[in-house]
């Protein structure tokens, strides 16, 4: 690994504060970045001879751009420009007090509390903005600026400008092609893989001089040096829309280490799992699932990233790497399913990173918002070939008081493993997916010759 990676961390203010809008992370993004800039990670101006994450200010993405992915009407609907609800023979006074009031989406940042009246609830139903994805008065604000802050870090990454980019507002993996699902509205992470995938950008050209009788000499689209992607989840929740939206090509392959149990959202990503079922297919094999039982701690996580995770990774040789780094399966998390300590994130990360490949850090799933932004900022001391001690006390400079007093009762950056909660994963079922895993990564070692 070389001595120290270039990394460049996305962030503005507007976008802290759209991405703190969102219902089931409400003030998690605040938090994640004051926690940040407290322990010094960031460039906030100040000279010291410590390595800093570069700030790199969004660009919103375009309608055009969420639609490479996401389907016509499904991007009409949460951009709320009205296409979805054009058929409707009139518009009622109840839609008009709607549209008034998403008009100015930063204006109350909460759930819309007057919901869409009933024949427009069964426009959108299908859209499957409701349930956990409700509409909410900034949500068109903010799948613009979610999708465009991880489209901006993996232009960074394509163009050669960073080694490595992190985006924690982003790891949207539940969003489908025309559905939210999953508290998820836009697929920040299929956006940016495919924009990974695109040439790099030019440089400049030099404007004509008088001699070349204003004519431009032709600049010709440079081949993409991100061919192959290796996009690896470590949320609770298994990354099936991105496994969807990847499914039958070999350019990038999905690794997915998730829970897999009975009616356990989103019920998908089983061990056998794999891609398209013609075993000779281009895509064969490029969509694999590790599934792990309740309980997971370090020592079982540690077991499958080397003989799962490597052995796969090896056998592939990405050009880019995309990790999308949710922190529900931690101790504490509301979720209670897994019990993750914050070293065992911080070592997957580390050993990512060691693959010296241009890497993505996206955010997920993570619902105890003190715990993700320990859990983040000790991620980005990682990528910046610093990692904190998870002793370290929590600095009250620069956080406000209700931001400094979540952090009780400990007040420091360890998030431990609970010795309560069995891990299920035994050995006997650990050896099931390896054994698995062992025939997957010979196919892929057979395909590409390795």
């Amino acid at each position: 690994m070389r001595d120290s990676h270039r990394v460049a961390y996305v962030h503005s203010e507007e976008l802290i504060q759209i991405s703190d809008a969102l219902p089931a992370n409400e003030g998690r993004a605040s938090r994640v970045h004051a926690l940040c800039s407290a322990y010094g990670l960031v460039d906030d101006g100040e000279q010291d001879e410590q390595p800093r994450a570069r700030l790199l200010e969004p660009i919103e993405a375009t309608r055009d751009e969420m639609l490479k992915f996401h389907d016509r009407a499904y991007v009409d609907a949460i951009l709320g420009d009205g296409t979805a609800e054009a058929s409707s023979d009139a518009t009622s006074d109840d839609d008009e007090r709607e549209s008034d009031s998403s008009a100015s989406p930063l204006r109350t940042f909460g759930l819309t509390h007057e919901g869409p009246s009933p024949r427009k609830k069964r426009k959108t139903d299908a859209l499957g903005l409701q349930d956990d994805c409700p509409r909410f008065d900034a949500l068109s604000e903010y799948v613009k600026l979610v999708a465009g802050a991880s489209l901006t870090a993996a232009r960074e990454l394509r163009d050669g400008k960073a080694d490595v980019a992190i985006a924690w507002t982003g790891g949207r993996h539940h969003a489908k092609r025309g559905e939210a699902s999953g508290f998820c509205y836009v697929n920040d992470i299929v956006l940016a893989i495919m924009e990974l995938r695109t040439a790099p950008r030019p440089p400049s050209s030099p404007s004509s001089s008088p001699s070349s009788r204003g004519l431009l000499s032709p600049v010709l689209p440079a081949p993409s040096r991100l061919s192959r992607v290796f996009y690896l989840d470590l949320d609770l929740h298994h990354g099936d829309a991105v496994e969807a939206a990847f499914h039958s090509t070999p350019y990038v392959l999905t690794l997915s280490l998730h829970l897999h149990a009975p009616l356990f959202f989103p019920s998908t990503g089983s061990l056998s799992s794999t891609g398209p079922s013609n075993p000779k297919g281009p895509g064969a094999f490029h969509a694999l699932n590790v599934a792990l039982e309740p309980g997971l701690r370090e020592e079982s996580l540690a077991r499958v990233w080397e003989s799962c995770v490597e052995k796969v990774k090896e056998a592939y040789q990405p050009d880019a790497v995309v990790v999308q780094c949710g922190v529900d399966g931690l101790a504490g998390d509301p979720c209670k399913e897994w019990n993750l300590s914050l070293s065992a994130l911080g070592t997957c990360a580390r050993k990512a990173l060691s693959w010296d490949k241009p890497t993505l850090l996206l955010g997920g799933g993570g619902y105890s918002s003190p715990n993700a932004a320990k859990a983040w900022a000790y991620l980005t001391s990682v990528a910046l070939d610093r990692p904190l001690p998870l002793s370290s006390p929590i600095p009250p400079d620069g956080l406000s008081t209700f931001q400094y007093g979540s952090f009780a009762p400990s007040f420091t950056l360890d998030v431990p493993a609970s010795d309560g909660m069995r891990d299920r994963n035994t050995d006997e079922t650990l050896q099931k997916v390896e054994t698995a895993f062992e025939e997957y990564a010979g196919r892929l070692r057979e395909k590409y010759k390795r």
